[in-house]
């Protein structure tokens, strides 16, 4: 077992306890209406990363492979060229084996951020992993309480 710190922010509503009772919370940057959300929260708490409960498309190619996989056999089922990532989640959800607490997956961008550093053959450099998202599916792997650790306001009419 690691303990592993994570954060998540979150729009200040100033209903802080009920922010630590119930989260972590699945959120938008934006109102329904589309305007930007203003002020916000971070809270922190640890889970961990090595649990069996965790499907890790970062860490265990096992299971980016079944993603994949799964993600083909939606597409080839429904004749798409596409399918998003929540539609083959909802999917693997469904299944009588997937028992899983948390999905940790790296949605990189289409630009990866690179380093500057190179290995042997100069045809493959270090990339910098930008953010790693975890989607807990309840409080199974959080192992320490969920806190606010920041607060922070703006001026109504302020650009963000």
């Amino acid at each position: 077992m690691r303990d592993t710190d994570i954060y998540q922010t979150l729009e200040d509503r100033q209903n802080y306890g009920e922010v630590e009772e119930h989260g972590p919370y699945f959120c938008y940057a934006r109102y329904d209406n589309g305007i930007p959300k203003r002020g916000y929260i971070i809270c922190h708490t640890t889970y961990d990363k090595h649990s069996p409960l965790l499907y890790d498309l970062v860490g265990d190619m096992k299971h980016f492979d079944e993603f994949v996989e799964c993600a083909e056999l939606i597409k080839e089922k429904f004749d798409t060229k596409r399918v998003s990532f929540s539609t083959v989640l909802t999917y693997m959800k469904k299944l009588p084996e997937f028992d899983y607490k948390a999905i940790r997956v790296w949605p990189h961008p289409y630009t990866i951020e690179k380093t500057n550093i190179k290995f042997p053959g100069d045809k493959l450099v270090l990339s910098k992993t930008d953010k790693i998202q975890i989607c807990f599916f309840d409080k199974t792997l959080l192992k320490n309480p969920y806190k606010i650790v920041e607060k922070k306001t703006f001026v109504a009419n302020q650009t963000i």
